[in-house]
Order: C-alpha cells, then structure tokens, then sequence
C-alpha cells in the first residue's frame, strides 16, 4: 500500500505537468518551473512534519498550558481539590512515510535544478 502511494505521489504531479504542457501553449521551461515548485512544496511538507513530529514546539505549549493554568485561580483550585499533579505527559504524533515525502520532493527539486541548468546552457 505505501509503495503504491509513494508511485502515486510520484508519477501523478509529473504526469499533469506533462499533460498541461501538451494541451497548452507551454514551453520546456515553464515545464520545469512546475515541476520544481512541485518539488519544494513536497520538500516544505516533509520539513514541517518533521520538526512537528521532532517536538520542537511541545515544550512551548506545555509551558503556556502551565502557565494559564496557574494564573488561572478556579484551575488552580480544581487541580488542588482533586490533588492532580501537573506533570504532563508526552504527546507524540506519528506522521507516515515522512521519508517518501521529502525523497520525493528531493527527486522532483533536483531533477528540475539539473534539467534547467541543461536548458539554459543549451540556450533554449
């Protein structure tokens, strides 16, 4: 299932870029303008869900929880009556095939780079 979805996500950006340059008046370049933009989206995504998934932002937002829990006074006051402790526990989200992503958009990023590098040295 997840090679399937790693083909799909390969082959169906690449093949609407080829149509779009078939079916209107495009040149090469434009082609590989799309293709590159394709690319760093998927390299962004990937990116993101990695530094989501590393927890870079949980330490922030476990201390403004904590924080907007003890100015709080009827939170503090709950938490005392039930005699909760305010240790927190770890949330951690799990993304799939982050790797594919970004191997992805690493393929599609330096396919376009070395094709227009080669265009423009052409002289196309």
């Amino acid at each position: 299932m997840k090679k399937l979805f790693f083909a799909s996500l390969l082959t169906v950006p690449f093949l609407l870029s080829i149509c779009t340059l078939l079916f209107s008046p495009m040149n090469l370049v434009h082609l590989l303008d799309i293709i590159f933009f394709i690319g760093l989206f998927f390299l962004l995504i990937g990116s993101v869900i990695v530094v989501i998934q590393a927890g870079f932002f949980n330490a922030f937002i476990s201390s403004s929880k904590h924080f907007f829990s003890t100015v709080n006074k009827r939170e503090q006051s709950i938490r005392s009556f039930e005699g909760k402790n305010s240790e927190k526990l770890g949330y951690k989200k799990e993304y799939p095939s982050i790797k594919h992503i970004l191997l992805l958009g690493a393929v599609y990023f330096s396919f376009s780079l070395v094709a227009s590098i080669i265009v423009v040295t052409l002289g196309y």
